[in-house]
């Protein structure tokens, strides 16, 4: 039946449908019916609970300002929980024009574009781009990171240990030229990162309402190989091999792009993996090699990695009483000195629109991207903008999917847990037993997928 107030239906997604609320018995109903207002219920505490913190901190009109955040924020809310038509946007910010052509086309092809019924993508994008031009409307918050004090919380509540754990690993096997005797070694290093960085995409903020989630120590735990059974889908040895091959080629220069997700422990566990890339490229042999990490440009998914969250995380680590540790952001702080790493700011990723278009609406940064040995996407929102937010069959091969909307970025290896309605490239079977299993796999984080697409052809 139909609900009197968002007009969602009670039944599951059908197969190949866009995901929506408009579908009861989905996880987009419960982000939008649920999640969505207490993520900003959480902000509008925030905000409260911290005032004459911020106040003293913006001076001017702080506070008037800040009481007209919390009324336009309490407004969305509302908005979000009668189903109302999204409002267009105001600023003139680059990328507005593009929210609000998109909430056009969007009505064009389904009435009215409300909440609960236009495509998932688009109701949780524009909520989080709104917050955004709530605060940039005030004279005092232009720059303000409202999620600021969510993610240096969960920083500080990392067991930074495992950036030691890491280093050693490393320093012992990766800066070397790969031998014969060795090679097994360092691949299994790798092996180990690419599933260290898979279970670090667990800790979301916009999933976990806030709640921090550290899983340190899954890495030190002599079981955590036992975590392989909840990867349903494992490409690393076929990306490995591909790494491996690349470097053969000794004097060509090596570029990876890294899409990153969350801030703090899967941050800090994406740096590690980009520290193990530079340092084996650079023991192979003469040629340069480049890491560059995509970032978000404005506060985005609570917890989403900005370019201020990376610098400071590096100066956290380069900072460090902790002399190991403190050596380790010093190297980081050379990487990116040196220019073998390099922050890129691009608003197309806090876009609402899925990757298939992103050679129309950004063709800077696809022509930037298809220049990459490897293009590393993280985490859930990537995910669903890669595969087109689409409950495909997920026995459908993810190259397949990647043909069928004709994006044509190749090398690309995917590395996410499963926290929405859509996954792809599954063998038969593991569906139903993930069923049987847990009735929630397909929300809590707790399964992952890692696939490498090497060509789209």
């Amino acid at each position: 039946m139909c609900e009197c107030q968002d007009m969602s239906m009670d039944l599951t997604t059908p197969r190949n449908a866009y995901l929506s609320a408009f579908y009861k018995r989905s996880f987009a109903y419960h982000t939008v019916k649920n999640r969505m207002p207490i993520i900003l219920t959480q902000l509008i505490d925030m905000l409260s609970r911290n005032k004459e913190m911020i106040t003293q901190q913006f001076g001017g009109d702080a506070s008037e300002d800040l009481k007209t955040v919390i009324g336009e924020i309490s407004k969305l809310k509302y908005e979000i929980q009668t189903n109302k038509p999204l409002a267009k946007l105001q600023t003139q910010d680059e990328d507005i024009k593009l929210y609000n052509n998109h909430i056009d086309k969007q009505a064009t092809e389904e009435g009215e574009t409300t909440y609960f019924n236009t495509i998932w993508l688009l109701t949780e994008c524009y909520m989080y781009r709104r917050i955004r031009e709530i605060f940039s409307l005030t004279e005092s918050f232009k720059n303000f990171d409202y999620f600021q004090s969510f993610k240096e919380e969960q920083f500080h509540q990392c067991n930074l240990e495992i950036l030691k754990f890491w280093k050693k690993c490393i320093s012992d096997n990766l800066l070397a030229p790969t031998t014969d005797s060795n090679k097994l070694a360092q691949q299994a290093i790798f092996q180990n990162l690419i599933k260290a960085i898979l279970w670090g995409n667990k800790c979301d903020l916009s999933i976990s309402l806030g709640k921090i989630l550290n899983n340190t120590d899954l890495l030190f735990n002599t079981d955590a190989d036992n975590l392989d059974k909840f990867i349903l889908t494992d490409d690393r040895t076929n990306f490995i091999e591909y790494f491996f091959k690349i470097n053969e080629s000794q004097d060509r220069a090596k570029l990876f792009d890294i899409v990153l997700d969350n801030s703090g422990y899967e941050l800090i566990q994406d740096l590690c993996f980009a520290t193990a890339i530079a340092l084996f490229c650079s023991s192979q042999g003469p040629g340069q090699v480049k890491i560059r990490f995509h970032v978000k440009a404005i506060p985005w998914f609570i917890s989403d990695v900005t370019k201020n969250d990376f610098s400071w995380t590096v100066e956290q680590i380069a900072q460090s009483p902790d002399t190991e540790l403190s050596a380790l952001g010093k190297q980081w702080k050379g990487f990116l000195n040196d220019n073998i790493w390099e922050v890129v700011v691009h608003s197309f990723w806090t876009t609402p629109f899925e990757f298939k278009y992103m050679e129309e609406v950004a063709p800077d940064l696809y022509s930037q991207l298809s220049q990459s040995d490897a293009i590393i996407f993280k985490g859930d929102l990537n995910y669903r903008k890669l595969f087109g937010e689409k409950n495909w069959d997920p026995c459908t091969p993810s190259k397949r999917v990647l043909k069928e909307l004709n994006f044509k970025l190749s090398n690309i290896l995917v590395i996410r847990t499963i926290k929405a309605d859509i996954v792809v490239g599954l063998k038969p079977g593991i569906v139903e037993e993930c069923e049987k299993q847990d009735a929630q796999w397909m929300a809590n984080g707790d399964y992952g997928v890692i696939h490498f697409v090497n060509s789209v052809d």
